[in-house]
């Protein structure tokens, strides 16, 4: 039974749509892939001896150095697969039909994810820096170390399916993990815990008392156990189809109704966002943007460039606008046709489609009021960069939707998905990201910073003021082109 499942992966590998691409992208990823690879084992060749000529420091406390750093791989290779990795029941759904047990089927799809690019690269830098190290291990303690690193890699594999299956049924779940990271990013720069220490100690345990690898080798199995019978809770066809998670409830959107056309246009679009995977990705990443602040904002290079810290700015206060604004009409490809049929005002929807933007753009102002800590620069950064969002790319991004006219399937993921991205969305970073910093650094040279952030910020909230004018004059030039937008959506 093995055996035939493989074989029908491999043809289904071999099938697949990305071979029939153009030779010369094909060439180029596999160009890339192979770079990646290159890149990571000469930096697990290269690893020993650059923490130990870094820190000055030999032998074992190499390997210990090295374990101080493994949580915050944990956490970031968690957010990387979380964006890529997909969930194995989908793999199944072609075989439901098929006399085969469904936790073989289940236990089949998860160890097949263990084969993932995700798994291999993390390898590239493990062994060869093991290899480098192995004997500096004390004692018997080299292999039990290695095996114990080798199953936190593929408990991550199996963790990030659970982790993907909460986050779909509970939203909820996310504000509590966006909180944690908050937490430990503070906790970590006020020096109250370090997360370096705490990996070191937990790591170095091993080095200590190798029998404890048998505690790490454990948790991939776990996982492993309660993904086979979450995979299999879910092996039916009505219950993938069903996507009752995502509905959104109606009950709490009913006041949207009150508003009119905007409101009904309002509740249409939301429900676009949460019923949809491509939209709910970036429903998940906006909120990362706001931590970008973070790692720009305290690095010592950048602290006194102030056309740095507006660009670091832009994406804290409008990392909504970026993701979503870049394909503001396509999201709609799918049933853009229908638009057109429906008596409806162009006005109105792009006053809907205004308001989906402006909204989550002064939200994250609001929630970045707390980087004044930082210093009070800072907030004037953060201010004068969100009016220019509210007051200016908000207008650049709604224009360029009239240019936009790739479909877009919405049913896939966002990452490293270039589905409808094309150099039209390059092209649009440039008034949007380099326009606002162009801008400051003439006045902010001969007149001072405060006077450059008051001159982009000024733009903005001029924007703000004459928005019913512009708007007015994109509507105008959207309904001179929505027949060309139609025709390119119906192009797959």
């Amino acid at each position: 039974m093995i055996k035939w499942l493989l074989l029908i992966e491999w043809k289904k590998s071999l099938r697949s749509s990305i071979w029939q691409r153009n030779v010369f992208l094909n060439i180029f990823l596999g160009l890339f892939m192979v770079y990646m690879l290159l890149i990571f084992l000469i930096m697990g060749l290269m690893l020993d001896r650059m923490i130990g000529e870094g820190l000055e420091i030999e032998g074992v406390e190499v390997i210990r150095v090295f374990g101080g750093g493994l949580l915050y791989y944990i956490g970031v290779d968690l957010v990387w697969r979380f964006f890529l990795q997909k969930m194995p029941e989908m793999s199944a759904r072609p075989l439901l039909h098929m006399p085969i047990r469904k936790s073989r089927m289940a236990g089949f799809v998860l160890l097949r994810t263990l084969f993932s690019p995700l798994n291999l690269l993390p390898l590239l830098v493990v062994i060869p820096f093991f290899v480098s190290t192995y004997s500096d291990f004390p004692g018997s303690a080299a292999w039990p170390w290695l095996i114990a690193i080798l199953s936190v890699v593929v408990a991550n594999n199996f963790i990030t399916f659970m982790l993907k299956r909460y986050l779909a049924d509970k939203t909820w779940v996310l504000l509590l993990i966006l909180a944690l990271m908050v937490l430990l990013f503070f906790l970590e720069r006020t020096g109250l815990i370090s997360l370096f220490t705490v990996s070191r100690v937990v790591f170095s345990l091993l080095l200590d008392y190798p029998l404890i690898s048998v505690v790490f080798i454990a948790l991939p199995v776990l996982f492993y156990l309660l993904d086979v019978k979450m995979v299999v809770s879910r092996l039916y066809l009505e219950e993938i189809d069903r996507r009752k998670s995502y509905q959104v409830n109606a009950g709490r959107m009913e006041g949207l109704r009150r508003f009119g056309e905007i409101g009904e246009l309002l509740l249409v679009e939301l429900k676009l966002m949460m019923r949809n995977k491509r939209t709910r990705t970036v429903l998940f990443m906006a909120p990362l943007l706001l931590l970008y602040g973070f790692f720009f904002y305290r690095t010592p290079m950048y602290q006194d460039k102030t056309g740095w810290l507006i660009f670091a700015g832009l994406f804290v206060t409008g990392g909504f606008l970026i993701s979503y604004g870049q394909f503001l009409v396509a999201w709609e490809s799918s049933y853009f046709d229908t638009i057109l049929t429906k008596n409806i005002n162009f006005s109105q929807y792009f006053k809907a489609k205004y308001l989906i933007l402006l909204i989550p753009t002064v939200a994250a102002w609001l929630i970045t009021i707390p980087y004044v800590f930082l210093g009070l620069n800072i907030l004037k950064i953060n201010t004068a960069a969100f009016l220019f969002n509210a007051g200016f790319n908000i207008y650049v991004y709604m224009y360029f939707a009239a240019y936009n006219n790739k479909r877009i399937d919405l049913s896939k993921g966002g990452m490293m998905n270039y589905q409808g991205v094309g150099a039209k969305q390059f092209l649009v970073a440039l008034p949007v990201m380099v326009l606002p910093i162009l801008i400051y650094m003439p006045f902010g040279l001969f007149f001072g910073e405060d006077t450059g952030l008051l001159v982009v910020g000024g733009i903005g909230f001029i924007g703000l003021l004459l928005r019913n004018l512009i708007l007015k004059q994109i509507v105008a030039f959207f309904v001179t082109r929505k027949h060309q937008i139609a025709s390119g959506f119906r192009q797959n």
